[in-house]
C-alpha cells in the first residue's frame, strides 16, 4: 500500500472522454466461467488482450455459473446444468447426470428453431449437447471460448488456476494482472464496491470499469427482454449483427 494517500488514483471510465485503452496497453479481464453468457460477459472480452477464467473461484448455488436465461414464446425460462453440491471451486464442480443436455437441446429449438440464424449456430449447440460432460467448469470454458471464437473476438484466455497466485480479493485481481503482465484492468461495475484502487494504483495498473447498456435487437415472442444469454441476439440476428451489439468496429475496439 501507498504511503500517499493525496495523489490522483487512475481509474478510467469506459465510455468517457480520454478513457480507451492506449493501443499498446495490456488489458486483462477476469470472471467465473459462466454458462451461456449474456452480451456483457462477451463485451468484456471483447475489450480485453487476456481473459482470465476465474476457475478456482468458489462455486456459488443457483447461479449464473450453472445456468442462464433464454426466450421462449411464454417470456423467459432458465437452462439450467444440474450440479452436485457446493462450497468447492468451479473447476470441481461436477454435472449430476446427463438429462439437462437433451433438455437443453430442445428447448433451443423450440425457442429459436424458427430464429433467423438458428442454422448458423444449430450443428454446433447439438454437437456440445451430443457430448457427455462430467465437470461443469469444462463445459462453460468450452462455450466461451468457442462462441468467442465463432463472434472473432482476439483474445488470449487463460485460467486462473494455471496462475499460481495465492491472494485473495483485489489484491488477488492485482498479482493475477501483474502476472499477465497488464497495464489496465477491465473490471465489471458491480466490483466497484470491493476494488481497491488503491492497491491497482500501485501496481501501475489502470482500473478501468465498464459501462455497458444493454443493446436492442431484433428478438422474437413480442416485448423486448434484454440481458438474456448470448444464444437469443446470436439466433436471432446472427454472428456479424452481434459482433456490432457488442461494439467491434467502434474506436474503442
Amino acid at each position: 500500500m501507498s504511503e500517499s494517500t493525496d495523489r490522483p488514483l487512475r481509474v478510467a471510465e469506459s465510455g468517457a472522454a480520454g478513457s480507451a485503452a492506449d493501443e499498446d496497453d495490456r488489458t486483462v479481464a477476469i470472471h467465473q466461467p459462466n454458462y451461456l453468457p449474456w452480451l456483457g460477459y462477451f463485451e468484456k472480452i471483447r475489450r480485453s488482450d487476456v481473459f482470465v477464467l476465474l476457475d478456482d473461484a468458489e462455486y456459488s448455488s443457483d447461479s449464473w455459473i450453472n445456468r442462464n436465461r433464454i426466450k421462449t414464446p411464454h417470456g423467459w425460462t432458465w437452462l439450467t446444468v444440474p450440479v452436485r453440491g457446493s462450497s468447492r471451486p468451479i473447476e470441481d464442480v461436477e454435472i449430476v447426470d446427463d438429462g439437462w443436455r437433451e433438455t437443453h437441446r430442445k428447448s433451443l429449438q423450440a425457442s429459436y428453431g424458427g430464429a433467423a440464424h438458428y442454422d448458423e449456430f444449430g450443428a454446433f449447440f447439438a454437437a456440445t449437447y451430443a457430448r457427455s460432460w462430467e465437470s461443469l467448469c469444462e463445459l462453460n470454458v468450452h462455450l466461451v471460448r468457442q462462441l468467442a471464437d465463432r463472434l472473432e473476438l482476439d483474445c488470449e484466455f487463460v485460467r486462473a488456476s494455471t496462475l499460481e497466485v495465492d491472494a485473495t480479493g483485489s489484491e488477488r485481481i492485482v498479482r493475477l494482472c501483474e502476472a499477465l503482465a497488464a497495464d489496465r484492468y477491465y473490471s465489471g461495475e458491480g466490483a466497484r464496491s470491493y476494488n481497491d484502487p488503491e492497491l491497482f494504483e500501485d501496481a501501475g495498473i489502470v482500473l478501468e470499469y465498464q459501462s455497458f447498456d444493454p443493446p436492442r435487437y431484433d428478438q422474437r415472442f413480442g416485448e423486448f427482454l434484454p440481458n438474456l444469454s448470448v444464444v437469443d441476439p446470436l439466433l436471432n440476428v446472427g454472428a456479424e449483427r452481434t459482433r456490432e451489439l457488442l461494439g467491434v468496429g467502434s474506436d474503442d475496439g
